[in-house]
């Protein structure tokens, strides 16, 4: 990737003592596809099929900067900003919404606070074939979901109001521990309009002391030669009993969590992966609800380019030990990126979820996609077949 360093001692604006040692780094992507979806066969009928639509999205592009400067003594600084932002049609995003963090790095790690990617979401992209790991063929269409939901479910959402440490890396094992004071992502959707959204301590009230939630996460990996293996644990906890939304739950959740378990095998081929998921909440009332999420993906070189290939399962949601029926899903990905450059990718996906008939799930950028030219708030009902073609480019500067 080509980067551009900008130099910060800027002479007779600023103390050139005071940036001297520090560089700043911009860097981006921007990513466009033209996309065809649709959603057919609702268990609800025909009137809510989502009928074939066209549209634009920005997918996951960003613009950042991020720097460091020599402390001495092994020592460093760090910090970055991102910001997503979309091509597709000029709409403001808000500074600094992706990976946003200051911190210290040296021999022992690196120590940050902010908004970041956690270990269980970065386990998801990594196994992700997608470049980017976006698109209407991204895993985070069943990963963590319950049962169904558009967008990406709440692991698979950066962690804010964290602080994280990641430590060096000793014969190809490395880990990272973070701790969120008050985890706001969203959980999933029970409807069109209605999303569940966790509530971080820093909304508490005057006068109340169990309102918010706090988050732990850690993760653990193993990299050597064409072998990666890992482990990614997340659990958001209420800080009162979880009974009322204000507790920092959705009503009626004690504590949230997931985990996650990877292994890759990469060669000249390509990679091959396999990644199961699995997602639990306990309940207030006593009940456990859980369910397992497999996904099987293979990137195959083919000249300048790559054949991908992803499958997901979502077995039937648990609760305690018995199944709800018909609250699974499937999900099919085939696609072919080409290479015009290190930087430049053209790309052709096919991906196609199909629900069960208690079961909706939908895409990360899917038929409920904000800058969808249809709708901004579509929720694909019970037992509907989504699916999509998508054809664009992405470019990393």
């Amino acid at each position: 990737m080509q980067k551009k360093i900008i130099a910060l001692a800027i002479a007779g604006l600023a103390s050139t003592a005071a940036f001297a040692q520090t560089n700043v780094t911009i860097y981006g992507v921007a990513d466009a596809t033209f996309d065809s979806v649709k959603a057919t066969g609702s268990s609800d009928g025909s009137a809510a099929d989502f009928k074939n639509r066209n549209r634009v999205t920005s997918n996951s592009s960003y613009i950042g900067f991020k720097g460091v400067e020599d402390l001495g003594n092994g020592l460093k600084a760090v910090f970055q900003f991102e910001n997503g932002v979309n091509t597709d049609n000029g709409a403001a995003g808000v500074w600094n919404n992706r990976d946003s963090y200051v911190g210290l790095a040296g021999g022992f790690g690196t120590l940050i606070a902010g908004n970041v990617t956690g270990p269980t979401r970065a386990m998801g992209a990594k196994f992700d074939v997608n470049a980017g790991a976006t698109g209407i063929g991204a895993n985070t269409a069943l990963l963590g979901k319950l049962g169904g939901g558009a967008g990406a479910g709440a692991f698979d959402q950066r962690i804010n109001n964290a602080i994280a440490y990641v430590s060096p890396t000793f014969a190809g094992f490395s880990g990272v521990v973070g701790y969120s004071t008050g985890l706001t992502n969203q959980v999933g959707q029970s409807s069109a309009t209605a999303a569940y959204v966790l509530k971080g301590s820093e909304s508490a009230s005057a006068g109340v002391a169990n309102q918010g939630n706090t988050a732990w996460t850690l993760g653990l990996n193993y990299e050597t030669g064409p072998i990666y293996a890992g482990y990614a644990y997340t659990g958001v906890k209420a800080a009162g009993n979880g009974s009322l939304d204000g507790d920092g739950l959705v009503g009626g959740m004690r504590k949230l969590d997931n985990h996650r378990a990877g292994v890759m095998y990469k060669a000249a081929f390509g990679q091959v992966g396999f990644l199961f998921d699995r997602a639990r909440v306990d309940q207030t009332d006593g009940d456990d609800i859980h369910q397992n999420v497999y996904y099987l993906s293979g990137k195959f070189n083919v000249g300048n380019g790559a054949v991908l290939a992803q499958w997901g399962h979502a077995s039937n949601v648990k609760l305690d030990s018995e199944s709800l029926e018909k609250t699974g899903a499937n999900h099919y990905v085939l696609g072919y990126e080409h290479n015009l450059s290190k930087r430049t990718v053209l790309k052709a996906v096919y991906s196609r979820i199909a629900n069960k008939d208690n079961a909706a799930y939908d895409y990360l950028y899917g038929v409920s996609a904000a800058n969808s030219t249809a709708t901004n708030d579509y929720f694909a009902s019970a037992g509907t077949n989504v699916s999509g073609f998508s054809f664009g480019v992405r470019h990393a500067f």
